[in-house]
């Protein structure tokens, strides 16, 4: 290799014959040639639950998977919960294109972990590898009772009720309960005409009715992971709060609360009167680390040189034209015109 730059000058000269002459092999070429029809089974990945994500029980989990290496003949979709088919998508993909993805809701029913399975079938009755998932499946708490009884002594004492103009009425007789020393005594008699305190009327509570089936979060971001859960579509949820931007609402969620993307909601109210909640602090990402650079290395100065190498006779065996993959011989003059020899060796 020569290290002077006429050297460098010579070999940039042999790289451009060498394109010149062998680019010819490419300008054959058809359009159309690289087009590969689409063979073997197809491909699923789940997208969505993500992995031992937990939902309250009876409430919708969305379930997306995407079908790759797809094509004309995919005959069915089939969508298993703990191995029983929930759901066969037929022809799912009258397009014919080569990846497309699906879409179903299953009502979270027991207690536990469940899998949840897709398997993409061709006509010919190939399928792909099931894709898998784990997702467990919670008990909602018991809401408190209300309206109970109070034991005063052994004796259930009722609670006066209202009449319809207003007035209290005692309650019904209670039947009488044997005192220590074994003789029936009657209960105290209720006071009559005792006034019950008037109802206060309960104002509309705003709410949002969903679009379509959403996740439910604990904070106004999708990067809150995994959802606390999901609602179906046309469903109901009391509305609390947005965020600053409208682009999330704080809703009633069981005995808490939690976030939903407002755009898959209509609200019942203008949305400009609701209170502003920026919710908890938002994760931040987990940053990459970036590869440590190593230091380029010098390359070794070389010493000036009054060689000067001239380019001769190109010789080809065998001529030309070049064919393609066929070995050619390449010879070229090289003279030094130069007042001293060159510093390395042309070899």
């Amino acid at each position: 290799m020569l290290k002077s730059q006429s050297g460098r000058w010579i070999t940039l000269c042999l790289i451009a014959v060498l394109a010149v002459t062998i680019s010819g092999c490419n300008l054959a070429s058809t359009p159309g040639q690289n087009t590969t029809a689409i063979s073997g089974p197809p491909t699923v990945q789940i997208a969505a639950p993500p992995a031992n994500a937990t939902y309250l029980e009876n409430v919708a989990v969305n379930i997306q998977a995407l079908i790759g290496n797809a094509g004309t003949d995919i005959d069915r979709i089939e969508i298993l919960v703990d191995g029983t088919i929930i759901q066969t998508m037929k022809a799912p993909n009258p397009g014919g294109a080569p990846s497309f993805s699906i879409a179903q809701s299953w009502q979270g029913a027991g207690a536990g972990q469940h899998t949840i399975s897709v398997t993409a079938f061709r006509a010919d009755g190939s399928s792909s590898a099931p894709a898998s998932v784990a997702i467990n499946v919670i008990t909602a708490q018991p809401s408190p009772t209300s309206g109970a009884t109070q034991a005063t002594g052994g004796t259930t004492v009722q609670p006066t009720t209202a009449s319809s103009g207003g007035a209290a009425t005692s309650a019904p007789a209670q039947p009488t309960t044997a005192s220590s020393g074994g003789a029936a005594t009657n209960p105290p008699a209720a006071p009559a005409n005792t006034s019950a305190p008037a109802a206060s009327p309960t104002p509309s509570v705003p709410y949002v009715t969903t679009i379509q089936g959403i996740n439910v979060r604990n904070g106004p971001s999708t990067k809150f992971n995994p959802p606390i859960g999901s609602i179906a579509a046309d469903q109901t949820a009391d509305l609390l709060a947005r965020t600053a931007d409208g682009q999330w609402f704080k809703i009633k969620y069981y005995n808490g609360a939690g976030w939903v993307f407002a755009a898959y909601t209509k609200p019942s109210i203008d949305t400009a009167s609701l209170t502003v909640d920026a919710g908890p602090p938002i994760p931040a990402d987990t940053a990459t680390p970036l590869p440590t650079a190593i230091p380029a290395t010098a390359a070794p100065t070389q010493p000036p040189t009054t060689a000067n190498l001239v380019l001769g006779n190109i010789n080809f065996s065998p001529g030309l034209p070049i064919v393609c993959n066929k070995t050619v011989a390449i010879t070229i003059d090289v003279a030094n015109q130069g007042g001293q020899p060159t510093t390395t060796s042309c070899t």
